[in-house]
Protein backbone atom coordinates (compact mmCIF):
# COMPACT_ATOMS: atom_id res chain seq x y z
CA UNK A 1 0.00 0.00 0.00
CA UNK A 2 2.78 2.44 0.82
CA UNK A 3 4.24 2.00 -2.68
CA UNK A 4 0.85 2.83 -4.31
CA UNK A 5 0.35 5.87 -2.08
CA UNK A 6 3.80 7.24 -2.80
CA UNK A 7 3.35 6.77 -6.52
CA UNK A 8 0.16 8.84 -6.45
CA UNK A 9 1.67 11.57 -4.31
CA UNK A 10 4.96 11.53 -6.18
CA UNK A 11 7.03 11.82 -3.03
CA UNK A 12 10.46 13.37 -3.36
CA UNK A 13 13.16 13.91 -0.79
CA UNK A 14 12.65 17.68 -0.96
CA UNK A 15 9.13 17.53 0.46
CA UNK A 16 10.09 14.97 3.08
CA UNK A 17 12.95 17.13 4.36
CA UNK A 18 10.47 19.90 5.20
CA UNK A 19 9.07 17.80 8.02
CA UNK A 20 10.56 15.82 10.87
CA UNK A 21 11.36 12.20 10.06
CA UNK A 22 10.29 10.00 12.95
CA UNK A 23 11.54 7.00 11.01
CA UNK A 24 15.05 8.44 10.87
CA UNK A 25 15.06 9.05 14.62
CA UNK A 26 13.97 5.47 15.24
CA UNK A 27 16.59 4.20 12.78
CA UNK A 28 19.34 6.16 14.55
CA UNK A 29 18.31 4.68 17.88
CA UNK A 30 18.29 1.17 16.43
CA UNK A 31 21.64 1.86 14.75
CA UNK A 32 23.14 2.74 18.14
CA UNK A 33 21.84 -0.60 19.39
CA UNK A 34 23.31 -2.36 16.35
CA UNK A 35 26.72 -0.97 17.31
CA UNK A 36 26.29 -2.54 20.75
CA UNK A 37 25.26 -5.86 19.19
CA UNK A 38 28.26 -5.74 16.86
CA UNK A 39 30.66 -5.02 19.71
CA UNK A 40 29.15 -7.80 21.85
CA UNK A 41 30.34 -10.32 19.30
CA UNK A 42 33.74 -8.72 18.72
CA UNK A 43 34.57 -8.05 22.36
CA UNK A 44 33.87 -11.67 23.27
CA UNK A 45 35.68 -13.20 20.31
CA UNK A 46 32.61 -14.60 18.55
CA UNK A 47 32.19 -14.92 14.78
CA UNK A 48 28.46 -15.49 15.08
CA UNK A 49 27.23 -11.98 14.30
CA UNK A 50 24.02 -12.66 12.38
CA UNK A 51 24.50 -10.34 9.42
CA UNK A 52 28.06 -11.57 8.98
CA UNK A 53 26.84 -15.17 8.87
CA UNK A 54 24.06 -14.31 6.41
CA UNK A 55 26.37 -12.37 4.08
CA UNK A 56 29.36 -14.69 4.34
CA UNK A 57 31.40 -12.26 6.49
CA UNK A 58 30.89 -9.44 3.96
CA UNK A 59 28.88 -7.06 6.17
CA UNK A 60 28.58 -6.28 9.86
CA UNK A 61 26.14 -4.27 11.97
CA UNK A 62 28.79 -1.68 12.76
CA UNK A 63 29.18 -0.83 9.08
CA UNK A 64 25.42 -0.60 8.66
CA UNK A 65 25.03 1.71 11.65
CA UNK A 66 27.95 4.06 11.00
CA UNK A 67 26.91 4.40 7.35
CA UNK A 68 23.45 5.52 8.44
CA UNK A 69 24.89 8.06 10.88
CA UNK A 70 27.13 9.63 8.25
CA UNK A 71 24.52 9.64 5.48
CA UNK A 72 21.99 11.40 7.72
CA UNK A 73 24.69 13.78 8.93
CA UNK A 74 25.68 14.61 5.35
CA UNK A 75 22.10 15.54 4.48
CA UNK A 76 21.33 17.64 7.51
CA UNK A 77 24.75 19.27 7.89
CA UNK A 78 24.48 20.49 4.29
CA UNK A 79 21.03 21.84 5.13
CA UNK A 80 22.40 23.54 8.25
CA UNK A 81 25.33 25.05 6.34
CA UNK A 82 23.02 26.47 3.70
CA UNK A 83 20.77 27.92 6.39
CA UNK A 84 23.41 29.42 8.71
CA UNK A 85 25.99 30.40 6.03
CA UNK A 86 28.38 31.93 8.58
CA UNK A 87 31.33 29.93 9.87
CA UNK A 88 30.99 30.99 13.52
CA UNK A 89 27.35 30.04 13.79
CA UNK A 90 27.84 26.79 11.89
CA UNK A 91 30.81 25.50 13.91
CA UNK A 92 29.34 26.69 17.21
CA UNK A 93 26.26 24.56 16.57
CA UNK A 94 28.42 21.55 15.73
CA UNK A 95 30.63 22.09 18.80
CA UNK A 96 27.68 22.38 21.19
CA UNK A 97 26.30 19.07 20.01
CA UNK A 98 29.44 16.99 19.65
CA UNK A 99 31.91 18.15 22.30
CA UNK A 100 30.16 18.25 25.73
CA UNK A 101 29.07 14.56 25.71
CA UNK A 102 32.47 13.52 24.31
CA UNK A 103 34.36 15.41 27.00
CA UNK A 104 32.11 13.92 29.68
CA UNK A 105 32.68 10.36 28.44
CA UNK A 106 36.45 10.89 28.27
CA UNK A 107 36.64 12.22 31.85
CA UNK A 108 34.28 9.55 33.18
CA UNK A 109 36.37 6.87 31.48
CA UNK A 110 39.47 8.09 33.34
CA UNK A 111 37.52 7.99 36.62
CA UNK A 112 36.24 4.49 35.80
CA UNK A 113 39.80 3.44 35.04
CA UNK A 114 40.94 4.65 38.44
CA UNK A 115 38.40 2.33 40.07
CA UNK A 116 39.53 -0.81 38.25
CA UNK A 117 43.18 -0.28 37.28
CA UNK A 118 45.67 -2.93 38.33
CA UNK A 119 48.14 -0.16 39.20
CA UNK A 120 48.36 1.75 42.49
CA UNK A 121 46.32 4.95 42.21
CA UNK A 122 49.39 7.12 42.57
CA UNK A 123 51.04 5.38 39.65
CA UNK A 124 47.81 5.53 37.62
CA UNK A 125 47.41 9.27 38.02
CA UNK A 126 51.07 10.04 37.42
CA UNK A 127 51.22 7.95 34.26
CA UNK A 128 51.46 10.02 31.10
CA UNK A 129 49.11 7.52 29.43
CA UNK A 130 46.31 8.58 31.79
CA UNK A 131 46.61 12.24 30.85
CA UNK A 132 47.18 11.54 27.19
CA UNK A 133 43.76 9.92 27.22
CA UNK A 134 42.31 13.43 27.57
CA UNK A 135 43.44 14.06 23.98
CA UNK A 136 40.36 12.11 22.91
CA UNK A 137 38.37 15.18 23.93
CA UNK A 138 40.07 17.12 21.13
CA UNK A 139 39.65 14.26 18.64
CA UNK A 140 43.20 12.88 18.94
CA UNK A 141 42.70 9.16 19.43
CA UNK A 142 44.17 7.49 22.51
CA UNK A 143 42.81 4.01 23.11
CA UNK A 144 44.35 2.83 26.39
CA UNK A 145 44.48 3.66 30.07
CA UNK A 146 47.25 2.16 32.26
CA UNK A 147 46.27 -1.13 33.86
CA UNK A 148 42.69 -0.98 32.57
CA UNK A 149 41.00 -3.93 30.81
CA UNK A 150 44.35 -5.61 30.27
CA UNK A 151 42.83 -9.02 31.04
CA UNK A 152 39.75 -8.61 28.85
CA UNK A 153 39.55 -10.89 25.82
CA UNK A 154 39.59 -7.99 23.36
CA UNK A 155 42.47 -6.27 25.11
CA UNK A 156 42.88 -2.95 26.84
CA UNK A 157 41.06 -0.68 24.37
CA UNK A 158 38.83 1.60 26.44
CA UNK A 159 36.65 3.15 23.75
CA UNK A 160 37.23 1.81 20.27
CA UNK A 161 34.16 3.60 18.90
CA UNK A 162 35.77 7.04 19.12
CA UNK A 163 37.55 6.59 15.77
CA UNK A 164 34.51 8.00 13.94
CA UNK A 165 34.61 11.35 15.78
CA UNK A 166 37.73 12.82 14.11
CA UNK A 167 36.31 11.66 10.78
CA UNK A 168 33.03 13.44 11.48
CA UNK A 169 34.74 16.66 12.52
CA UNK A 170 36.83 16.65 9.34
CA UNK A 171 33.60 16.15 7.41
CA UNK A 172 32.17 19.29 9.04
CA UNK A 173 35.23 21.24 7.95
CA UNK A 174 34.94 19.81 4.45
CA UNK A 175 31.27 20.83 4.31
CA UNK A 176 32.17 24.41 5.15
CA UNK A 177 34.96 24.48 2.55
CA UNK A 178 32.66 23.00 -0.09
CA UNK A 179 30.03 25.63 0.69
CA UNK A 180 32.48 28.57 0.70
CA UNK A 181 33.91 27.46 -2.65
CA UNK A 182 30.42 27.46 -4.13
CA UNK A 183 30.46 23.71 -4.69
CA UNK A 184 27.30 22.89 -2.74
CA UNK A 185 25.32 23.20 -5.94
CA UNK A 186 24.04 20.93 -8.67
CA UNK A 187 26.66 19.51 -11.02
CA UNK A 188 29.47 20.97 -8.91
CA UNK A 189 28.78 18.64 -5.99
CA UNK A 190 28.93 15.72 -8.43
CA UNK A 191 32.42 16.86 -9.39
CA UNK A 192 33.38 16.86 -5.71
CA UNK A 193 32.03 13.34 -5.32
CA UNK A 194 33.84 12.11 -8.45
CA UNK A 195 37.10 13.62 -7.21
CA UNK A 196 36.64 12.01 -3.82
CA UNK A 197 35.89 8.58 -5.29
CA UNK A 198 39.06 8.75 -7.39
CA UNK A 199 41.06 9.75 -4.32
CA UNK A 200 39.36 7.02 -2.25
CA UNK A 201 40.35 4.30 -4.71
CA UNK A 202 43.98 5.47 -4.65
CA UNK A 203 43.89 5.94 -0.87
CA UNK A 204 42.45 2.49 -0.30
CA UNK A 205 45.19 0.85 -2.34
CA UNK A 206 47.90 2.79 -0.55
CA UNK A 207 46.41 1.95 2.87
CA UNK A 208 46.16 -1.72 1.89
CA UNK A 209 49.81 -1.81 0.86
CA UNK A 210 50.90 -0.07 4.07
CA UNK A 211 48.54 -2.09 6.27
CA UNK A 212 46.72 1.00 7.62
CA UNK A 213 43.32 -0.59 8.20
CA UNK A 214 41.76 2.17 10.30
CA UNK A 215 42.54 4.87 7.74
CA UNK A 216 41.04 2.86 4.91
CA UNK A 217 37.96 2.22 7.08
CA UNK A 218 37.42 6.00 7.28
CA UNK A 219 36.94 6.24 3.51
CA UNK A 220 33.45 4.75 3.65
CA UNK A 221 31.95 7.14 6.25
CA UNK A 222 33.31 10.13 4.31
CA UNK A 223 31.69 8.75 1.15
CA UNK A 224 28.33 8.45 2.92
CA UNK A 225 28.67 11.99 4.26
CA UNK A 226 29.39 13.39 0.80
CA UNK A 227 26.58 11.29 -0.65
CA UNK A 228 24.32 12.98 1.88
CA UNK A 229 25.41 16.31 0.38
CA UNK A 230 24.59 15.05 -3.11
CA UNK A 231 21.17 13.86 -2.00
CA UNK A 232 20.47 17.20 -0.33
CA UNK A 233 21.53 19.26 -3.35
CA UNK A 234 19.44 17.06 -5.68
CA UNK A 235 16.60 16.62 -3.18
CA UNK A 236 14.01 17.78 -5.74
CA UNK A 237 15.14 14.99 -8.08
CA UNK A 238 15.36 12.12 -5.57
CA UNK A 239 12.12 10.09 -5.54
CA UNK A 240 11.05 8.22 -2.42
CA UNK A 241 9.73 5.22 -4.29
CA UNK A 242 8.90 1.75 -3.01
CA UNK A 243 9.91 0.16 -6.31
CA UNK A 244 13.40 1.68 -6.12
CA UNK A 245 13.61 0.43 -2.56
CA UNK A 246 12.87 -3.13 -3.69
CA UNK A 247 15.38 -2.84 -6.54
CA UNK A 248 18.02 -1.61 -4.09
CA UNK A 249 17.36 -4.54 -1.75
CA UNK A 250 17.61 -6.91 -4.68
CA UNK A 251 20.85 -5.22 -5.73
CA UNK A 252 22.29 -5.78 -2.27
CA UNK A 253 21.34 -9.46 -2.30
CA UNK A 254 22.82 -10.05 -5.76
CA UNK A 255 25.99 -8.13 -4.85
CA UNK A 256 26.56 -10.28 -1.78
CA UNK A 257 25.89 -13.45 -3.76
CA UNK A 258 28.55 -12.31 -6.24
CA UNK A 259 30.94 -11.44 -3.37
CA UNK A 260 30.78 -7.73 -4.22
CA UNK A 261 30.25 -6.09 -0.81
CA UNK A 262 31.47 -2.68 -2.00
CA UNK A 263 28.66 -2.56 -4.57
CA UNK A 264 26.12 -3.67 -1.96
CA UNK A 265 27.13 -1.07 0.61
CA UNK A 266 28.28 1.87 -1.52
CA UNK A 267 25.70 1.67 -4.34
CA UNK A 268 22.50 0.00 -3.11
CA UNK A 269 22.44 0.37 0.68
CA UNK A 270 22.17 4.21 0.67
CA UNK A 271 18.81 4.19 -1.09
CA UNK A 272 17.49 1.52 1.28
CA UNK A 273 18.29 3.93 4.13
CA UNK A 274 16.81 6.94 2.31
CA UNK A 275 13.54 5.15 1.60
CA UNK A 276 13.10 3.77 5.11
CA UNK A 277 13.88 7.16 6.65
CA UNK A 278 11.76 9.36 4.40
CA UNK A 279 8.93 7.14 3.17
CA UNK A 280 5.42 8.49 3.43
CA UNK A 281 4.43 6.22 6.29
CA UNK A 282 6.18 7.38 9.44
CA UNK A 283 6.28 5.77 12.87
CA UNK A 284 4.84 7.50 15.92
CA UNK A 285 6.81 10.09 17.85
CA UNK A 286 6.86 7.72 20.83
CA UNK A 287 8.80 5.13 18.85
CA UNK A 288 11.10 7.87 17.56
CA UNK A 289 11.82 9.24 21.04
CA UNK A 290 15.00 7.21 21.52
CA UNK A 291 16.65 8.82 18.50
CA UNK A 292 17.73 11.77 20.63
CA UNK A 293 19.92 9.40 22.67
CA UNK A 294 21.67 7.75 19.71
CA UNK A 295 24.85 9.84 19.90
CA UNK A 296 25.30 9.52 23.66
CA UNK A 297 24.52 5.79 23.56
CA UNK A 298 27.15 5.40 20.86
CA UNK A 299 29.74 7.32 22.91
CA UNK A 300 29.41 5.41 26.15
CA UNK A 301 28.63 1.92 24.80
CA UNK A 302 32.15 0.60 24.24
CA UNK A 303 33.66 1.42 27.66
CA UNK A 304 30.55 0.13 29.44
CA UNK A 305 30.66 -3.08 27.42
CA UNK A 306 34.33 -3.52 28.29
CA UNK A 307 33.48 -2.83 31.95
CA UNK A 308 30.82 -5.54 31.93
CA UNK A 309 33.32 -8.03 30.52
CA UNK A 310 35.88 -6.98 33.16
CA UNK A 311 33.30 -7.57 35.92
CA UNK A 312 32.62 -11.06 34.57
CA UNK A 313 36.25 -12.12 34.46
CA UNK A 314 37.41 -11.02 31.00
CA UNK A 315 34.90 -12.79 28.75
CA UNK A 316 31.14 -13.35 28.69
CA UNK A 317 28.42 -15.25 26.90
CA UNK A 318 27.64 -13.03 23.91
CA UNK A 319 23.90 -12.87 24.49
CA UNK A 320 24.09 -12.25 28.23
CA UNK A 321 26.58 -9.50 27.52
CA UNK A 322 24.41 -8.07 24.76
CA UNK A 323 21.26 -7.96 26.89
CA UNK A 324 22.97 -6.34 29.87
CA UNK A 325 24.82 -3.88 27.64
CA UNK A 326 21.68 -2.76 25.79
CA UNK A 327 19.90 -1.97 29.04
CA UNK A 328 22.87 -0.38 30.83
CA UNK A 329 24.08 1.66 27.86
CA UNK A 330 20.62 2.94 26.91
CA UNK A 331 20.08 4.17 30.47
CA UNK A 332 23.54 5.74 30.60
CA UNK A 333 23.04 7.34 27.18
CA UNK A 334 19.76 8.90 28.28
CA UNK A 335 21.35 10.35 31.42
CA UNK A 336 24.33 11.65 29.45
CA UNK A 337 22.03 13.25 26.89
CA UNK A 338 20.12 15.25 29.47
CA UNK A 339 23.27 16.11 31.41
CA UNK A 340 25.60 17.10 28.59
CA UNK A 341 24.08 17.11 25.11
CA UNK A 342 20.99 19.30 25.49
Amino acid sequence: MSGITEKKQGLYLESQLRQKSNNLDLMKFLAAWLVIVHHSFDLNGSNGEWIRVITGQQLDFGTMAVSLFFLASGIFIAKSMERTQKAGKFFKARFRRVWPPLAAVVVLSIIMGACITTLPLGEYFTSSMTWRYLLNAIFVLQHNLPGVFSHNFYGSVVNGALWTLPVEVLCYVACYVIYRLGLLQKKRILGVMALYLAAAVIGFRICSMLGIGLLSAALRPVYFFLLGHVLYVYRDKVPVDFRLFLLSLAGMVVSFLLSMPVAAVWIFYPYVLVYLAFMGKQCSSRLAFGGRFSYTIYLCAFPLQQLLIYCFGGRMDVYVHMGLALVLTTAAGAVLHYAAER
